[in-house]
């Protein structure tokens, strides 16, 4: 049986059983991922294993490479149990992974002399539709919201001038009825978050029913130049207006138990992955 497989096909009918107890995400996201890079895999014998994990781990990017990796050793575990009955023997039982690479920790921060310059930026030409991704981009400052949660905001979610997150809507399948940490939250909204609204169309129940993938495309497009003609320090990411709003909370002198309540995380969480300083101070003499 071992021979008529190859390492793609052995990969089809592992997700063909996992697929009874896997949620959508998993299937449209990690898994459909592997599927792809075992399927373009140039080795494809089942007992060259240990030259498929090479192979994977020399990929990038790094981190996918890594989760790529990962499964493919789970597939080859499952494949040799004595019920399943894929390979007699697993030939990745004694492989060991390399150590994961260290990560940049370094909490980006958009500067205060630099936030009109992305949103002009993103402003300047509404290339995709009507879109208009400064406010999509302000929001987020505005309220510290993922990507994902400002995509899943419906109109029916506001009541007294908050609004209720619960959603959250990823790139690669869309809707998920949960946040990512799988909490509820009420967020407030500020008057440059009202005054948003109030030239947002209500055509739909979304308050931005638009293209996240272009959304993230859209904004590097943008700032790149900037970055190139050194007016902006760094080539920021949308995501780093979540460290830029939650940052300016914590310099504005909201209690962190409020600021975690807002953004949906610990306080532990917060220092520890959010916060920055939001400008350059100078060393006070003593």
């Amino acid at each position: 049986m071992t021979a008529s497989y190859s390492v793609s096909q052995l990969w089809d009918a592992f997700v063909a059983e996992r697929s009874i107890s896997l949620c959508a995400t998993s299937l449209t996201s990690d898994y459909r991922q592997v599927t792809k890079w075992l399927g373009r895999c140039p080795i494809q014998d089942l007992q060259q294993a240990r030259q498929v994990m090479i192979w994977v781990l020399g990929q990038k990017p790094v981190l996918s490479s890594r989760r790529v990796a990962m499964y493919t050793k789970t597939m080859y575990k499952w494949a040799a149990q004595e019920d399943v009955g894929y390979l007699d023997r697993n030939p990745l039982a004694s492989f060991k992974m390399p150590k994961a690479p260290q990560r940049d920790e370094e909490i980006i921060v958009i500067p205060r002399n630099e936030i009109g310059l992305v949103l002009a930026a993103l402003e300047a030409k509404l290339t995709y539709r009507t879109v208009n991704w400064s406010q999509y981009t302000e929001f987020m400052l505005q309220t510290a919201m993922r990507t994902g949660e400002v995509r899943a905001l419906r109109w029916a979610d506001i009541k007294d001038n908050k609004i209720l997150v619960h959603q959250n809507w990823t790139l690669t399948h869309g809707l998920k009825d949960s946040t990512k940490t799988n909490k509820k939250r009420w967020v407030p909204l500020n008057g440059k978050c009202q005054a948003i609204l109030d030239t947002l169309p209500r055509e739909s129940d979304y308050l931005f029913p638009w293209d996240r993938l272009a959304f993230q495309s859209y904004f590097r497009k943008k700032l790149q130049p900037l970055h190139q003609g050194g007016l902006i320090s760094h080539l920021y990411r949308p995501y780093d207006c979540r460290h830029t709003a939650i940052s300016h909370w914590i310099e504005a002198g909201i209690p962190v138990p409020q600021v975690a309540a807002w953004a949906g995380n610990t306080s532990e969480v917060i220092f520890k992955h959010y916060c920055n300083t939001t400008q350059e101070y100078a060393m006070p003499e003593i």
